[in-house]
C-alpha cells in the first residue's frame, strides 16, 4: 500500500515521458493566477463570515500565512514557468510542486480546525460549504499535476471531517463521514480526469510529432520533385540530341531497305522513333513548365497570320477524317507570347481533332470587352460532367485505361492549363456527352502594358517564331510541340482517331 501511495505521489518521470510531464506541469503553473485568485477571495469572504464568532488574531495569522504561502507561489511561478525543458529541471519543479501545495494544503486543513466554532452549527455548516466548494475547484485544476490533487484535497478536507467526528454526536458523525465520502468520490474523480489528461497530451505529443514528419517529407518530396524538374529542364538538350540523330539515322536507312517486308518494317521503327520521341519532348516540356524555367515573351503582333497558318496545316487532317475545319479570320492585334500561344492552340485543336468522329471542329477569334476571345469548338464525343474536373491532371485519359502510348501520354490539355495559367489567360470549358466541347480562352487587354511599344510586330513570320521559341524552350526539332508526343504533321495524319484527352 505504502509503496503504491509513493508512487502516485511520485509521479515517475524519466526521458521517455519527459515532454507530457513537462507539459502537465506547465499547465499546472498556468493555472496558477487563477487558483491563487480565487483563494485570496474565498478566504477574504470565510474571514469575514466567522469574523464575530473567531478570535480576530487566530484568523488574523491564519489569513497572514497563507497570502504569504500564496504570493510565494506566485512569485516562483511566474518566474520559472518556461524554465521546464530538461528533465533535472522538471524533477525540481516536481518537488516546488509537491512543497507548495502540501504547505497550503496543510494551511487550508489548519483553517478547517481553528474556524470550527463548536458550538454554532450553522457557522459549522457554513464552514463545510466553503470547504467543498474550494475543494470542488481544486479537483477541477489539479488532475493536470495528479500528485498535486491527492495531497491538497486530503489536507483540505481530513483534518475538517477529523473535528467534526471530535464532536462526537450522532449528527457530526454522519458529517465527518459525508466529508471522507465526499474526500474519496473526489479522489476518484480527480484521479480519471488526472488520466484523461495525460491521455489527451500523449495524443496531442504524438500528433505534433507526427505533422512534423509530414511536414519535413513534404518539403523532402518537393526539394527532391523541384530538383528533378531543374536536372530535366537542364539536360533537355541533352536528352533530346540522341533522339534526333536516332531519327536522322533511321530516315537515312530508308535509302538502304531494299524489299516490301524490309521497307515495312522500317516504317515500323521510324514511326516508334517519331512516337518516342514525341513522348520525350512532351516529358521535357512538362519539366520545365515544372522548374519555372518558361518565361513568357510578350509581343504586339496580329492574329491573322497565325490563324491562317493553323487552318492551313490542319485542314490536311481533318479532310482525312471527314471533318469540317472553320477558322475564323481577325484583323486585330494582340499581345502575348506568340509561340506558346500558337501551343494552346495547337493542343486544342490536335484534341479536338482526334475527338470528333464527324461534324466540324471550329477555332474562333473575336473581340470582347475583357479583351480577344479564342475558342475551340468541335461535335465530338464530348466529356462526361464528372470527368471536367479532371481533363486538365497530368496523365488523365478516358478510355484509355491500359495505357496504350499510341493514344499518347495524357499531358496536352495539362499541358494547355499550365500555359494559360503562365499567360493569365482566363480558361474555361463547357461539354455535352456526345454532342461536343468547347474551349474558350481570353487574352486581357490589360496586357498590352507588358509589350515593348517600340516593337509594333504587326505579322508573325517564321523568324520570329523561331525566336520566341528559342527563348521559351518549346520548339522541338523545328515542329511546335503538340499534346501527347505528335511533334509531327505525319504522326498527327495517322493518329488523330486515337484515345481520349
Amino acid at each position: 500500500m505504502s509503496s503504491q501511495l509513493a508512487k502516485l505521489l511520485s509521479c515517475d518521470m524519466n526521458e521517455n515521458n519527459l515532454p507530457v510531464r513537462a507539459e502537465q506541469m506547465r499547465a499546472r503553473l498556468r493555472a496558477y493566477p487563477l487558483m491563487i485568485g480565487v483563494q485570496v477571495l474565498v478566504a477574504l469572504m470565510l474571514v469575514v463570515l466567522v469574523w464575530d464568532v473567531v478570535a480576530h488574531q487566530v484568523l488574523l495569522v491564519w489569513l497572514g500565512v497563507l497570502f504569504v504561502e500564496l504570493a510565494a507561489e506566485f512569485f516562483y511561478a511566474s518566474r520559472e514557468v518556461v524554465k521546464l525543458d530538461s528533465l533535472d529541471e522538471c524533477r525540481l519543479w516536481r518537488r516546488r510542486l509537491l512543497v507548495s501545495v502540501s504547505l497550503a494544503g496543510l494551511i487550508w486543513g489548519a483553517g478547517g480546525i481553528l474556524l470550527f466554532v463548536p458550538d454554532n452549527f450553522t457557522y459549522q455548516v457554513i464552514l463545510i460549504c466553503v470547504y467543498l466548494g474550494v475543494s470542488a475547484g481544486a479537483a477541477t485544476t489539479n488532475p493536470v499535476f495528479a500528485p498535486s490533487l491527492y495531497i491538497y484535497i486530503s489536507l483540505l478536507i481530513l483534518p475538517l471531517a477529523f473535528i467534526n467526528a471530535l464532536v462526537g454526536d450522532h449528527d457530526h458523525f454522519m458529517l465527518a463521514g459525508l466529508l471522507v465520502v465526499y474526500w474519496a468520490f473526489l479522489l476518484k474523480s480527480g484521479r480519471e480526469l488526472a488520466k484523461i489528461f495525460e491521455l489527451s497530451l500523449h495524443r496531442a505529443i504524438e500528433n505534433e510529432y507526427l505533422i512534423e514528419q509530414l511536414v519535413a517529407e513534404k518539403h523532402r518530396a518537393e526539394r527532391a520533385n523541384e530538383m528533378k524538374s531543374r536536372f530535366l529542364a537542364a539536360a533537355s538538350h541533352d536528352l533530346r540530341q540522341p533522339m534526333h540523330a536516332l531519327a536522322m539515322l533511321v530516315g537515312a536507312l530508308k535509302e538502304y531497305v531494299q524489299g516490301e517486308q524490309g521497307r515495312a518494317l522500317q516504317e515500323k521503327v521510324e514511326h516508334s522513333v517519331e512516337v518516342l520521341g514525341g513522348m520525350l519532348d512532351t516529358l521535357l516540356d512538362v519539366a520545365r513548365l515544372d522548374a519555372g524555367v518558361i518565361t513568357p515573351n510578350y509581343e504586339r503582333f496580329a492574329m491573322q497570320p497565325l490563324l491562317k497558318r493553323l487552318r492551313d496545316e490542319y485542314k490536311l487532317f481533318a479532310d482525312k477524317q471527314g471533318l469540317r475545319l472553320e477558322v475564323s479570320s481577325f484583323d486585330g492585334m494582340v499581345c502575348t507570347d506568340p509561340m506558346l500561344l500558337e501551343i494552346v492552340l495547337r493542343n486544342l485543336l490536335s484534341n479536338a481533332l482526334r475527338h470528333t468522329q464527324h461534324g466540324r471542329v471550329s477555332l474562333t477569334c473575336q473581340s470582347v470587352t475583357q479583351g480577344v476571345q479564342l475558342s475551340v469548338c468541335d461535335t465530338g464525343v464530348g466529356i462526361d460532367a464528372e470527368h471536367l474536373p479532371h481533363i486538365f491532371e497530368a496523365y488523365f485519359q478516358i478510355g484509355n485505361r491500359q495505357r496504350d502510348r499510341r493514344k499518347g501520354l495524357g499531358l496536352g490539355l495539362m499541358i494547355v492549363k499550365r500555359l494559360a495559367n503562365l499567360l493569365d489567360y482566363p480558361l474555361q470549358v463547357s461539354s455535352t456527352l456526345d454532342e461536343g466541347s468547347c474551349f474558350t480562352l481570353v487574352i486581357s487587354s490589360d496586357g498590352s502594358t507588358r509589350c515593348c511599344e517600340k516593337s509594333g510586330l504587326s505579322k508573325i513570320d517564321d523568324a520570329a517564331l523561331e525566336d520566341a521559341a528559342g527563348r521559351s524552350g518549346f520548339i522541338h526539332s523545328g515542329s511546335w510541340s503538340v499534346p501527347d508526343g505528335m511533334i509531327a504533321a505525319q504522326q498527327e495524319q495517322e493518329h488523330l482517331s486515337g484515345g481520349k484527352v
